[in-house]
């Protein structure tokens, strides 16, 4: 499917729905994604930590880097 986006330039496909981890958005970019969103996951996190900041922020830090090193 992201190979037919591409052919009628479609603009860059982002996957997501269920993207919780690093080896899932390495996946959805070795599948021809530009990139993928982690909504749920994000979210998950914030309602962990939701009552200490400190936990939150350091939490959310190390999540959004090891995504993001994923897309590498």
């Amino acid at each position: 499917m992201l190979d037919s986006l591409k052919a009628h330039n479609a603009p860059p496909a982002l996957l997501g729905f269920g993207i919780a981890e690093p080896a899932q958005v390495k996946e959805a970019i070795n599948a021809g994604a530009a990139g993928a969103i982690s909504g749920s996951a994000v979210v998950k996190v914030i309602e962990t930590h939701l009552h200490d900041d400190a936990a939150l922020l350091d939490n959310m830090r190390t999540f959004i880097s090891q995504m993001k090193a994923a897309t590498r």
